[in-house]
């Protein structure tokens, strides 16, 4: 195990990616434009998780306490809120998928453009529809990890580091997609040239500390695992993240895959 004191970190595009998605936070109260868009949607998805929230403490809470375990034993209960806090968490986040990818990807945009960095007639914005990607090999990691949810911050935070790559690679895609890069080489950015094959979902460096997109990832995903207003907020300053995530790729010269490649 390496201890802190010794850990190099690469950094490759000039900033430790962990504090992208914090920096956003202040990024986004200090520009309006962007602001409104985050507090239109948060508002309302904040008001609708609570009102899920409230209907499920109202009608499932006992019946899930007791399924849990029939004596009603103490710690049934706390492990019944916790599940609930979870289902009105994934209640609200689907019936605001399509709302929330758009705001995301409007927030994207607005932000490389606050920086003087979207090239209009050289990148291109993804349609909403074409945010939603098939189902790969690394969501049966996500999906065996979502029990971790149900335990706040702690199971958020096991949770984040285990599929840290995956979210940071997940975050830059509109970035990705917007500067038309192919596939295979979306995959030596985030991965590197050697574990960047149908297989790395088993490479032991894919959940290195010391790569860039893991970092950024990490953070992301810690944020959105905070219960109920992470899942409605941070999804949209993480997307200001990635914009200043691919700003700062950009003033650098671009994808150290492109680079490699020239």
């Amino acid at each position: 195990m390496v201890r802190p004191s010794t850990l190099k970190l690469t950094n490759k595009h000039g900033h430790d990616p962990l504090y992208y998605p914090i920096k956003a936070v202040s990024y986004t109260i200090s520009h309006p434009s962007l602001l409104k868009i985050v507090i239109r949607i948060a508002c309302i998805g904040c008001a609708l998780a609570l009102f899920i929230l409230v209907v499920l403490l109202a009608t499932a809470l006992k019946p899930q306490a007791k399924w849990i375990s029939s004596n009603l034993r103490w710690w049934s209960w706390p492990i019944a809120v916790c599940l609930v806090l979870l289902e009105s968490t994934i209640c609200a986040g689907l019936l605001l998928l399509v709302s929330k990818s758009k705001a995301q990807k409007n927030l994207f945009v607005a932000t490389m453009r606050q920086e003087g960095l979207w090239r209009e007639n050289e990148m291109v914005s993804l349609s909403t529809l074409k945010d939603f990607k098939l189902l790969g090999k690394e969501d049966i990691v996500k999906f065996i990890t979502i029990p971790l949810q149900t335990i706040p911050f702690v199971g958020g935070v096991v949770n984040s580091a285990i599929n840290a790559t995956f979210t940071g690679w997940e975050c830059m895609g509109k970035y990705f997609k917007a500067i038309k890069l192919p596939s295979r080489l979306e995959r030596v950015e985030v991965f590197g040239v050697e574990n960047s094959g149908k297989f790395s979902l088993f490479h032991s460096s894919t959940y290195d500390i010391n790569n860039d997109y893991a970092r950024f990832g990490f953070m992301c995903g810690f944020l959105e695992s905070i219960p109920i207003v992470g899942s409605v907020v941070f999804p949209l300053t993480n997307a200001v993240a990635a914009a200043l995530f691919a700003c700062d790729i950009e003033r650098g010269g671009g994808p150290v895959c492109l680079r490699k490649e020239k």
